[in-house]
């Protein structure tokens, strides 16, 4: 009886891993695309002694997405975990605070109608350029919600560690 049992198990498992070796042969197969490489600024000298012309690309617009209140453009976060650490788009609801580093500090609410009114709704922390912390406060009429997110990178830049904590307090108590 024991091997009309183990025959459909092992049959299941079979056709998963033919499945599974399928699907990462497929992948393997589908040839992607090269990179174009790097344009750079400067002249290069072609093999007979001719200069060519300055190549200068934009910048790639996909990878990139601008910080409100800021010039230049911020690398979307490649990490999907990094996305509830981006800056707020745009509002006239809220007031960016910048700093020294021209880096967006702190978001103040100002929705008259919503109960964090002139109050900070997020505050951010960066070191090197990269994110590091993210304090979020959500105002109800009776409660404060803080949640503190850390983000700590590996030397890659990727992602090594992320962290977060939510507290409630009595509102009445805080400010």
């Amino acid at each position: 009886m024991s091997s009309v049992v183990n025959k459909p198990i092992v049959a299941g498992v079979a056709v998963l891993a033919a499945v599974i070796a399928a699907a990462v042969l497929l992948k393997n197969d589908s040839p992607e695309p090269d990179p174009p490489p790097p344009a750079t600024a400067s002249t290069e000298q072609q093999p007979d002694n001719e200069t060519a012309a300055t190549v200068v690309q934009p910048p790639v617009t996909t990878a990139a997405t601008s910080v409100p209140g800021q010039t230049d453009a911020h690398p979307v976060p490649s990490d999907p975990r990094l996305t509830a650490l981006a800056v707020s788009p745009p509002n006239d609801l809220i007031e960016f605070v910048h700093g020294s580093d021209g880096q967006v500090i702190k978001e103040i609410d100002k929705d008259p109608a919503s109960p964090g009114f002139n109050k900070p709704s997020r505050e951010y922390m960066y070191s090197h350029g990269k994110v590091t912390g993210l304090t979020a406060y959500r105002y109800s009429v009776n409660q404060l919600e803080t949640t503190r997110t850390a983000v700590s990178y590996k030397p890659d830049g990727s992602v090594d560690d992320l962290i977060s904590q939510t507290t409630y307090s009595d509102q009445k108590q805080q400010r």
